[in-house]
């Protein structure tokens, strides 16, 4: 699958999933994307999953880990790689963005509306979308367990971004919060101070 066919899907999932033009929810994209690739063969299936995480690889970095705690207010390895899935959720455009400054989640509408508390910090996250390869795949085929073999087959995926070890959430981390992700650090720091 081209990385073109791919973001087709994505840009696909978020029209359908859209509610009179509002960003939709990371849930309601990953909803969307099971319906849409649950109609193509099994093999293209795996294949949209390889590019899944050839992509989502890209947004494995320190930067967007200390938005997912800014954002969130909490951060795991699992809660990052569902930030991560909802990032791709907001389209290539938007990613890409993302992946290459972080700090432009400030001005981004789901997030701003997090800050100001009017939706949940989770609302971005997308376990949906992470899992939406292998929910298809089961819902076309009735076999899950073929999905992770034939991933198995694949080659691992070579993207990352920043050199990183993955550990975040000591106090050195949170210290460096306002130096490498200023804005987005300033936006909740407003929203906490607004708080009673």
């Amino acid at each position: 699958m081209q990385m073109s066919e791919f973001w087709a899907l994505i840009e696909q999932a978020r029209t359908d999933a859209s509610d009179d033009g509002a960003w939709p929810s990371g849930s309601a994209v990953g909803a969307a994307l099971v319906d849409g690739l649950a109609q193509l063969p099994p093999d293209r299936i795996v294949d949209f999953h390889h590019c899944y995480a050839e992509t989502a690889s890209h947004a494995h970095q320190w930067r967007v880990c200390g938005a997912a705690f800014l954002i969130c207010d909490y951060v795991s390895d699992d809660s990052l790689s569902d930030f991560q899935a909802g990032l791709v959720g907001l389209g290539q455009d938007a990613f890409e963005q993302v992946v290459a400054d972080p700090d432009v989640l400030a001005d981004h509408p789901i997030v701003r509306l997090i800050a100001a508390g009017k939706i949940d910090r989770f609302t971005l996250s997308s376990e949906a979308i992470h899992f939406a390869a292998s929910r298809a795949y089961e819902r076309r085929t009735d076999d899950v367990d073929e999905f992770w073999e034939a991933l198995d087959v694949l080659p691992a995926t070579s993207g990352e971004g920043e050199p990183w070890s993955g550990r975040f959430g000591g106090p050195e981390d949170t210290a460096l919060i306002p130096l490498r992700l200023p804005r987005l650090h300033a936006l909740f720091a407003r929203a906490e101070n607004r708080r009673p």
